[in-house]
């Protein structure tokens, strides 16, 4: 995903997951890959979102991606199984909260049917692999995790990825509040 994205015109933000669209950096993608699960967030107007679930409803409707039973839409709200695998397709209305806009947002999301709602627990020895062996995409997402032991933390602060360095700079203080720390 994040080679399709880099080779489309889309570069990775400050935080793990945030990506902008160098065409025009107003539009924005958050994505997170938490096994069992992934999903992505795209921000942008409402024309061009509903384009964009259109466009995605089309594809799974076709039989493109392989076999999918679609499951009756509710409201703006889609999905599909395949085997243990669901896909759904949301989208959101631009909105207004008092004198703020709330862009219009789409969410793709893959995963197991079988998977627990909060997704896997955390495991330290996995976090450790990635942030010592994974590709520069890899610790850059793993930087983003709010259940990182602290040795994978000094890890990732001490990278030799500028944007891993950040992204977990960007974290810390999401990480204090799931640890309870002032």
């Amino acid at each position: 995903m994040a080679l399709v994205l880099s080779e489309t015109g889309w570069t990775r933000g400050l935080r793990s997951g945030s990506w902008s669209f160098v065409a025009d950096p107003s539009w924005s993608v958050e994505s997170a890959g938490h096994p069992p699960s992934l999903s992505i967030f795209v921000r942008g107007d409402d024309v061009q979102q509903e384009r964009w679930t259109e466009s995605l409803h089309a594809l799974l409707n076709s039989g493109q991606v392989g076999p999918l039973r679609r499951a009756e839409p509710v409201w703006s709200w889609s999905r599909w199984f395949a085997g243990d695998v669901e896909i759904s397709v949301s989208l959101s209305p631009q909105s207004w909260h008092g004198a703020h806009r709330i862009p219009a947002m789409m969410q793709l999301a893959v995963e197991r049917a079988d998977a627990p709602a909060e997704g896997l627990a955390p495991d330290p020895q996995c976090a450790r692999r990635r942030a010592a062996e994974g590709s520069a995409i890899a610790r850059w997402y793993l930087a983003g995790e709010d259940t990182l032991p602290d040795d994978v933390v000094e890890m990732l602060a001490a990278d030799d990825d500028p944007s891993v360095v950040t992204a977990v700079q960007m974290n810390e203080g999401q990480r204090r509040i799931v640890h309870d720390e002032p």
